[in-house]
């Protein structure tokens, strides 16, 4: 009885052991974020970058595999046409292949996952890649500050661009295609509003 009571916790020792080294071989397999072909999209190979223009509006996401510990992105938002637009960073989301949504985790949270002094940085091929692309781009300024009542709300003037990061909980570890969204950039003369859906799938080892 004692012998058969001793195997059994030698054999839950060893199981609990397995589980460990299979979570711990997870945890530091490198997982990196491409973009997915859309014939629709222009893709920047050596950035990773994804544009989409639609409504006088070219929107950019590009990955950032440098950040481990959130599925990180930065997003860019040119304005092209003559007229101020809008949209709120906080309405962007995530959608993985099971059909989960993921909200971008807020500013406290931000301390809590990439520390205190975190400052994020696009790839180092981005702004060569950009300015292949369209060198008109690259002098275009950013956003300027306007007085406005949503103090939520993004507007970014004809001519000019706006750059932000979105940091999600990790779903690149156990999801093989990622969509991230941006929803509702609104173009204040008319009220047209454009969403944009940047595809992306995960690479492992």
């Amino acid at each position: 009885m004692k012998m058969n009571g001793f195997l059994q916790i030698c054999i839950k020792i060893i199981f609990i052991l397995t589980i460990y080294i299979q979570l711990s071989c997870s945890a530091l397999q490198t997982v990196r974020i491409i973009p997915v072909f859309d014939p629709e999209a222009t893709i920047l190979p050596q950035s990773g970058t994804v544009i989409y223009e639609k409504n006088g509006i070219t929107a950019m996401a590009v990955p950032l595999n440098d950040v481990k510990a959130v599925d990180a992105f930065g997003v860019l938002i040119y304005n092209n046409t003559d007229h101020f637009i809008s949209f709120k960073k906080k309405d962007c989301w995530m959608l993985d292949q099971a059909g989960d949504k993921t909200r971008p985790i807020d500013k406290s949270q931000e301390t809590f996952y990439l520390g205190k002094n975190f400052r994020p940085k696009l790839p180092p091929e981005f702004g060569a890649d950009v300015f292949r692309w369209n060198p008109a781009l690259q002098i275009q300024g950013d956003h300027a500050v306007l007085p406005r009542e949503d103090i939520e709300k993004t507007t970014v003037m004809p001519k000019r661009r706006t750059q932000f990061f979105l940091y999600f909980r990790k779903r690149s570890i156990k999801s093989s295609h990622l969509r991230v969204i941006v929803p509702k950039v609104r173009t204040e003369f008319d009220d047209t509003e454009s969403t944009f859906v940047f595809k992306f799938q995960t690479h492992k080892g």
